[in-house]
């Protein structure tokens, strides 16, 4: 009787062990299978360290930008069309971070927790995204040698039309890729100083917090004196009121507004924007807007109003506030992804629409209004004919032997091309040059 009773306890523990050890396994599997899925050892998906078995990634249009053929992973044959997409796209190598090959790896390897990477044939699921390859070309043709960034999307659907960022490269060569930051997407990397693009959430605090901010006046004598120190404007505009100080872009105005407002109330209206948060796109984070003046003096303040001091901006959460101005307030979230498909064409997986109530209609439609009259009254509505252009340019000072950065920021109100867009053009002067001609170029392509 002892002697089946000790059988009998040692099958139970080997029986434990197994499921234990069975546990164990599945568990790790789990915890890290994504991590040994995507290691480039995998010969499943990789071939010396290089993806090489994935599905297919097109444009918003079916323009084939990536595929696996015969074992190998190519992308589109126009070199144009290859450099404008491939900070969307994202390299073999997973260089760009916050490309489809490397933050949907995934997806497009038919990767999940059960079965593991199932698809040994190198088809995998494909990628439908939203931007438009014809439209991106378009913005890397305009920005020509200069660094920057062009961000376009559809504020009523959230469709990323376009995302292109220079420097960039073509995949398909065998140089090393060259260029201060050539594996950065802007758009969603990138941190710059605002310049006078910062004077939007200024004037949307004012309209929030200041009962007569709409008729309320400061006198500018080409600049004002903050706590006995001398805060410069461009321009003389003697007493002078919201809507005027917008269309002029008057420092004096907006920097005695922020101390009007106060550090506690322009640091609420910017962290409702955007500020001092990572957003994401497509569950990819972006780098983070920043506003911090707690510890700032009044001068610093000040200048903090009109965008300087320490203030910074991603370029992403400004595309996101242009698209809340843009759509009575609320901002609907930019996507990339619009849908996935395996191997047979069945939808797995549709984007899905996100939003945030930014500001009150009210306040979204004055702000839409001064926007429309800076355009029109002063950058030229000529160079945006038919497409009713609302914006706000920007010119951001980054040290003082480096020429400015290139702002211009908007949208489109009229109805046929509900578009808002983020334009930087790095060192590239003042923001009613460089920027607003890209941004012009490139809007035109979308009618």
């Amino acid at each position: 009787m002892n002697r089946v009773i000790k059988r009998s306890f040692i099958v139970i523990l080997v029986v434990v062990l197994f499921a234990a050890g069975v546990f164990g396994y599945y568990f790790s599997l789990t915890l890290n299978g994504e991590g040994w899925m995507s290691y480039p050892a995998n010969k499943h998906i990789y071939t010396n360290g290089v993806l090489t078995k994935a599905g297919a990634i097109t444009d918003r249009n079916g323009v084939v930008l990536a595929k696996t053929e015969n074992g190998t992973r190519v992308y589109n044959s126009k070199k144009s069309i290859r450099k404008a997409t491939i900070h969307a796209v994202g390299d073999t190598k997973g260089f760009i971070s916050t490309g489809m090959h490397s933050a949907y790896l995934n997806e497009l390897c038919g990767y999940d927790a059960v079965n593991g990477v199932y698809n040994l044939s190198g088809k995998g699921n494909n990628l439908e995204l939203t931007i438009d390859s014809s439209v991106s070309v378009a913005a890397l043709n305009a920005l020509g040698s200069y660094s920057g960034t062009v961000g376009i999307y559809n504020y009523k659907t959230g469709e990323i039309v376009c995302m292109v960022s220079t420097p960039t490269f073509d995949p398909n060569s065998n140089d090393t890729p060259s260029g201060k930051g050539v594996y950065v997407n802007r758009l969603l990397s990138g941190v710059y100083a605002p310049g006078s693009i910062f004077k939007l959430v200024t004037a949307l605090s004012a309209l929030e917090n200041i009962n007569t901010a709409t008729t309320m006046h400061f006198k500018c004598n080409h600049g004002v004196t903050i706590a006995g120190e001398w805060l410069s404007c461009l321009g003389r505009h003697n007493n002078i009121s919201l809507d005027s100080a917008l269309k002029h872009s008057c420092n004096a105005f907006f920097a005695q507004t922020a101390l009007e407002l106060g550090r506690g109330d322009l640091t609420a209206t910017a962290e409702k924007v955007g500020f001092n948060k990572s957003l994401k796109m497509d569950g990819i984070p972006c780098a983070t807007s920043k506003y911090e003046v707690s510890d700032s003096n009044d001068i610093d303040f000040g200048w903090s109003g009109i965008g300087q001091h320490n203030d910074l901006v991603n370029p992403y959460q400004y595309l996101c506030f242009m698209g809340g101005i843009a759509n009575g307030g609320e901002s609907i979230s930019p996507y990339l992804v619009k849908k996935i498909t395996d191997a047979n064409g069945r939808t797995i997986k549709k984007a899905n629409r996100d939003s945030t109530k930014m500001m009150s209609e009210k306040n979204a439609t004055l702000l839409a209004s001064m926007m429309r009259n800076n355009v029109k009254l002063n950058y030229g509505d000529s160079r945006f004919k038919g497409l009713e252009v609302c914006g706000k340019t920007g010119t951001a000072e980054v040290g003082d032997k480096s020429t400015p950065h290139s702002w211009f920021v908007g949208f489109c109100k009229n109805e046929k091309t509900p578009y808002a867009f983020t334009v930087i053009v790095e060192n590239a002067g003042a923001g009613n040059g460089a920027a607003t001609r890209i941004a012009a170029a490139v809007l035109k392509t979308l009618k």
